[in-house]
């Protein structure tokens, strides 16, 4: 059964990234994704997402541009529905 975070809105508040790990040792499979609000190089601010196998191979997706955290948080929050629909374990600090 895949764990739920049914309260995402309350990372909103100071959000600056998030990671998500999916291991299955039976399956060969150690996947993580990575998810953050960081500063564009010349304008804005932009979502940034990095995923792969753990130790190995990644993946650096083309970057999202938001003026604002506001704009850009329903993308973000689709964005963690989609990976903990997809069997990501949600890593809290």
């Amino acid at each position: 059964m895949t764990p739920y975070y049914d309260d995402l809105d309350n990372l909103r508040e100071g959000f600056t990234h998030v990671v998500f790990h999916r291991i299955h040792p039976e399956k060969n499979e150690a996947r993580f994704y990575y998810l953050a609000w960081q500063p564009a190089l010349f304008d804005g601010w932009a979502i940034v997402r990095i995923y792969g196998r753990c130790g190995a191979w990644h993946r650096l997706l083309p970057p999202l541009h938001f003026p604002s955290l506001e704009e850009a948080w329903p993308t973000i929050r689709a964005i963690i529905r989609r990976r903990l629909g997809h069997g990501y374990e949600l890593l809290l600090g």
